[in-house]
C-alpha cells in the first residue's frame, strides 16, 4: 500500500491540470516583466557590491573576486555591517542598513519565486501559472496564477530599496571619518551617479 496522494485527494474544484510547458504567445508578455525583474534587482545587487568595494577600498576587479562568492543580500548585508562597524559608521546607521537587510531577504525571496519556478500554461482558462514546489518543513506543490501586476509591483519596490540604500550610504559617507579610497577610486567600471555625486 502507497502513502502517495492520489488523484482522490486532490481538490477537484482547485486547478484544472490541463498544463503545457509548450511555448505561445501567451509567454511573452511575461517574458518582459521577468526580464525587467531580473535587470533590477541585478542593479540592486551591484549596488551591494559597488558599496563593498568602496568601504574595504579595493579595486573593483579585485573586489568582484570577492563579491562573487556572496549569493544573495544576506551575505552582502553582513559583509556590509562588518565594514561598516569598521570605518566607524554609527550604530544608528549600521541599525538602518540592517533594516533593509530583512527587506531586501524577502523581497529576494519574492523575487526567487518568479524567476526559478516553472512556468506552465493551462490550456483550458489560457492562464499562465507557475509551480510552487518547496519543502521547508513543510511541503508544497502549488499551482499560482501569474499576476503581472504583482511582478511590476516588486521591481518598483526593489526601485525603491535601492535608492533608501543609497540615501543611507551616503550619509554614512558624509557622517563617518574618512578612509582610504585611492585603490577603489582608481579603478575601472561603473560608476553610479551616486559616487559621481560624491566625486
Amino acid at each position: 500500500m502507497s502513502d502517495e496522494p492520489t488523484s482522490a485527494d486532490i481538490n477537484p474544484e482547485s486547478v484544472s491540470f490541463d498544463f503545457s510547458f509548450d511555448e505561445s504567445a501567451d509567454f511573452e508578455p511575461l517574458y518582459l516583466a521577468l526580464g525587467k525583474l531580473s535587470r533590477h534587482w541585478a542593479a540592486f545587487e551591484y549596488v551591494l557590491n559597488d558599496s563593498i568595494w568602496e568601504l574595504a577600498n579595493v579595486e573593483r576587479l579585485a573586489g568582484t573576486c570577492m563579491t562573487a562568492q556572496l549569493i544573495g543580500p544576506g551575505p552582502r548585508f553582513r559583509c556590509l555591517a562588518s565594514l561598516f562597524e569598521l570605518r566607524g559608521v554609527s550604530p544608528e546607521l549600521i541599525k538602518a542598513f540592517n533594516s533593509l537587510s530583512s527587506e531586501a531577504e524577502g523581497l529576494g525571496r519574492q523575487r526567487n519565486r518568479f524567476i526559478h519556478d516553472v512556468v506552465v500554461l493551462n490550456s483550458q482558462d489560457r492562464q499562465l501559472y507557475r509551480v510552487e514546489t518547496a519543502a521547508d518543513r513543510r511541503i508544497r506543490h502549488d499551482f499560482i496564477v501569474i499576476d503581472l501586476k504583482a511582478v511590476e509591483k516588486l521591481v518598483v519596490e526593489i526601485e525603491q530599496l535601492t535608492d533608501r540604500f543609497d540615501n543611507l550610504f551616503d550619509r554614512a559617507i558624509v557622517e563617518t571619518p574618512p578612509w582610504p579610497r585611492t585603490q577603489y577610486s582608481g579603478s575601472a567600471g561603473i560608476r553610479r551617479e551616486r559616487n559621481q555625486a560624491r566625486g
